[in-house]
């Protein structure tokens, strides 16, 4: 039977079944978040139509906003409960700024709806948490470059115009600033999107409820911008504030907290088209506001802008060079090292050896070759199975090499062969190394060596040539002995 449930994101199981709520409790969550929504559906209802009367209810929302949070957060009992004690808090600050509004402080009051934007985020980014830049740079960044469109887009089109009826606006220029916290969440949003992590009923909330509030938001001040009348959308906020609690009491985030967002590597088109869109928008902008506005520009705010722009994808390449250059160290690693031993492979003794023996034909130094062979390796991995043949060429490559001087090569030949490169070395030097590596030889095990010293002209092809002939020499006079090559 097909199933499509092998393309989903792995999530841990651990994390699962720590944050899994006891059935008694989750069956009561559930109930009261269904409970909740059904009183959310009453109450916008009874705000949408109830005239003057749903103003009362407009300052009681942040006060449910709050007790919501609370209440989910003492059903759930979430890992980290402080994340969310933070975003319940943006509801007791804004009760504290209508009560500011409502003494005839208004510049002191928006100026305290201004702190929610912000706390808001802050709490949500706690919440989903992985959104840190340490763990996913490129993620940070290219939610920058789209904030930084967005905010441009936003002074541009709804900011300047709104300045100009400022006088139209409580709290002057506060409120024309509104625009900016809403971009901020919708930044908020996107980083959610561009991370891949857990997608549960709680996620989905918080997402509508972000989209919703920036909506009505934009709504309402850009209909001031047309000159129209606004309508009312209380009603609409009130369920983004439902929907952000809800997102509280559902027992599901529990999950949202324990269970990280993790970065996305690849570049999805869609998020490719957004980066592009946000560093393509200075310009266009200034189109659309020269159009719009019959010829008056905001030249110096895109200027600014472009500036900003041109600084994140400056970062961005940076980051990119960064992320290409590890990745070119580790194919390098793992093109060189042997994963068995950790010792350099065949190819990088090819290299080693050439670049030796060029530095010896400059220098005019001596320079000896060696080939190791582990006596009787095939009967010891016949005996032992081939994961106690790997633990003797492990253990053996980690001996040698600690009798080995700096300047000495040790590298995995190939099978149970070893090659060694000996620099500034003559052949009596290097036998005393190989005696040094003979009582270093692991698990009782024997080898036999066969070692050649640079004549001076040779090719590294005809030096190993006579290394390996000294080898078979020492296999055939009956192991466990070290042959040196005479020079030609």
């Amino acid at each position: 039977m097909s199933t499509t449930t092998a393309l989903a994101e792995p999530v841990d199981v651990a994390v699962i079944r720590a944050a899994e709520p006891q059935p008694d409790t989750a069956i009561n969550g559930a109930r009261l978040w269904l409970w909740w929504l059904g009183g959310s559906v009453v109450f916008c209802g009874t705000q949408l139509f109830a005239g003057a009367a749903g103003s009362l209810l407009t300052l009681a929302m942040p006060l449910l906003f709050t007790a919501g949070i609370v209440a989910g957060v003492v059903l759930n009992r979430p890992t980290a409960r402080w994340p969310w004690l933070l975003l319940a808090s943006a509801g007791v600050i804004t009760v504290v700024g209508y009560g500011i509004w409502v003494a005839g402080a208004s510049m002191v009051a928006f100026s305290i709806f201004m702190i929610v934007y912000p706390l808001e985020a802050a709490a949500l980014l706690l919440i989903v948490r992985g959104a840190s830049w340490r763990r996913d740079r490129a993620g940070m960044l290219d939610t920058a470059m789209i904030c930084v469109g967005l905010a441009l887009a936003c002074w541009l089109l709804v900011i300047t115009p709104l300045m100009r009826v400022r006088t139209a606006l409580p709290g002057e220029v506060f409120a024309v600033l509104f625009p900016f916290g809403d971009v901020l969440l919708l930044g908020v949003l996107i980083r959610f999107f561009i991370s891949r992590g857990m997608r549960n009923a709680a996620f989905w909330q918080i997402s509508a409820s972000l989209l919703l509030q920036t909506a009505t938001h934009m709504a309402t001040l850009l209909s001031m911008v047309w000159g129209v009348k606004s309508p009312d959308f209380g009603a609409v906020s009130s369920l983004s504030g439902f929907l952000m609690a809800g997102a509280a009491l559902h027992p599901s985030m529990r999950l949202l907290t324990a269970q990280p967002v993790r970065p996305v590597t690849d570049m999805s088109p869609a998020r490719v088209l957004l980066v592009n869109l946000a560093c393509m928008g200075a310009p266009g902008l200034l189109i659309a506001q020269g159009l719009l506005q019959h010829g008056r520009v905001g030249w110096f705010a895109a200027g600014i802008g472009c500036i900003a722009l041109f600084a994140l994808v400056a970062l961005r390449m940076v980051d990119l060079v960064g992320q290409v250059q590890d990745k070119a160290r580790q194919l390098d690693a793992v093109a060189h090292i042997d994963a068995l031993t950790t010792l350099p492979n065949r190819r990088a003794w090819d290299l080693e050896l050439s670049r030796r023996i060029a530095s010896a034909r400059r220098h005019g130094t001596p320079v000896v070759v060696a080939i190791l062979d582990l006596d009787r390796f095939k009967l010891y991995n016949d005996e032992h199975g081939h994961q106690g043949g790997d633990e003797l060429l492990s253990l053996a490559a980690a001996g040698w090499r600690a009798e080995l001087r700096p300047e000495d090569l040790l590298a995995r030949y190939g099978g149970e062969e070893f090659g060694a490169i000996f620099d500034h070395s003559r052949l009596s030097d290097a036998d005393r190394i190989i005696e040094r590596l003979q009582a270093a030889t692991p698990l009782g095990q024997t080898f036999s060596a066969g070692a050649a010293l640079w004549n001076g002209s040779e090719s590294a092809e005809e030096l190993l040539a006579r290394a390996d002939a000294a080898l078979y020499a020492a296999k055939r006079a009956g192991r466990d002995r070290v042959f040196i090559s005479s020079n030609h």
